[in-house]
């Protein structure tokens, strides 16, 4: 099959790293594979560099400006040049621009995922684009296809869960990894170390992670948080930092390619999230035999079982965050339990090659 994937997303998360591992794993099952994403995306420089084809023509432009209804002439030249079996869209921008380009023409199917839990406005236009126009409609985790359900315009029959995965074998790291890392960091040996990985965005909850803080440091003064990413409230947390005296406590990295590597450094992962489709950053924290405090947001609870994989928290309670985080520093055997039996229910039930069958398998039911 010839498949275009499109993301109008720049930066780098959760959403892009998928796009990138099914465009890769269908181009090694023998498809014809096209990225459609804006010039200078972080997700076109890795997919250039596993060898897939990407086009950067489309900018994705937000909004009514006259550069979005450029980018429908633009799209339109890619279809022709690239003429698809299937479109799979993974957005907003990049739906809007493949329906226009594609009004009154013959459509190749259309595939939509649904990766967050970001309200669904109800407007006509995304009645019809949800109710009508895509095809069939990927959905991470449970959690996405109940809001999907309950829109009400949206018909069950058309949704289909496949969640994301990891790659098990990124997170063996070599020996003296761990080490390496925490010096380079200025992370002593027997400091008890706090990760989370995240653009630093209101969804993803490091606010909540800086209020339980103090109470985590007065339980264990010898802890360091390692905050993993970059975003746009990066000022704010900073200031927040300094208000509240823990620089001493706090290390952010800003954008580290070396996940895998950082989180060896680490004792326990947190993930306190708002709004989290499924939580790709949960998997790979697991895929690193971390044990796991996260929020019941979204799709997190398909893969942290409380009290089995990890332990949940309620959305924005960091008296709880803290609690649960204190109560897995003083109890070293229930790390490792919950930590072990993450990693083994990762990788049963959150596996690439299985995301990429089913991926297919969605393509063969309009193919």
């Amino acid at each position: 099959m010839k498949i275009l994937h499109t993301n109008f997303l720049k930066g780098w998360g959760g959403q892009s790293n998928r796009i990138l591992v099914e465009c890769e794993g269908l181009a090694s099952r023998g498809h014809d594979v096209l990225l459609s994403v804006p010039p200078g995306s972080e997700l076109a420089k890795r997919a250039r560099a596993r060898g897939l084809a990407v086009d950067e023509s489309v900018r994705y432009a937000s909004g009514l400006r006259l550069e979005a209804f450029r980018d429908i002439g633009r799209m339109r030249t890619v279809l022709k040049r690239f003429p698809p079996d299937v479109v799979h869209l993974h957005g907003g921008r990049d739906s809007w621009a493949v329906a226009a380009a594609t009004l009154w023409r013959t459509r190749p199917a259309i595939v939509r995922t649904k990766h967050n839990i970001f309200t669904i406005v109800g407007h006509p236009f995304n009645r019809w684009l949800y109710g009508r126009f895509f095809q069939r409609i990927v959905c991470l985790s449970h959690a996405i296809i109940d809001q999907c359900v309950a829109t009400g315009y949206i018909s069950p029959d058309k949704l289909r869960l496949i969640p994301s995965a990891a790659e098990p074998e990124k997170f063996q790291v070599a020996p003296g990894t761990r080490e390496r890392i925490r010096t380079e960091l200025g992370i002593g040996a027997d400091t008890f170390v706090v990760a989370m990985t995240g653009r630093l965005r209101p969804e993803k909850g490091h606010d909540v992670l800086l209020a339980a803080a103090p109470a985590i440091i007065r339980g264990c003064p010898n802890v360091r948080f390692l905050l993993l990413g970059s975003g746009s409230q990066k000022g704010e947390f900073q200031s927040v930092i300094g208000q509240n005296q823990l620089e001493q406590h706090i290390i952010m990295t800003g954008f580290r390619n070396d996940v895998p590597e950082c989180l060896s450094a680490a004792n326990l992962y947190v993930q306190p999230s708002r709004s989290e489709g499924l939580g790709t950053a949960v998997i790979e924290a697991c895929c690193a035999g971390l044990p796991v405090v996260a929020s019941r947001s979204g799709g997190i609870p398909d893969i942290i079982k409380d009290g089995s994989t990890g332990l949940l928290v309620d959305v924005g309670d960091a008296e709880q965050l803290a609690t649960a985080v204190l109560r897995l520093v003083t109890d070293s055997r229930l790390r490792e339990t919950l930590g072990r039996a993450a990693q083994e229910f990762v990788e049963r039930n959150f596996s690439i090659p299985a995301l990429i069958e089913k991926t297919e398998a969605v393509y063969r039911e309009l193919v």
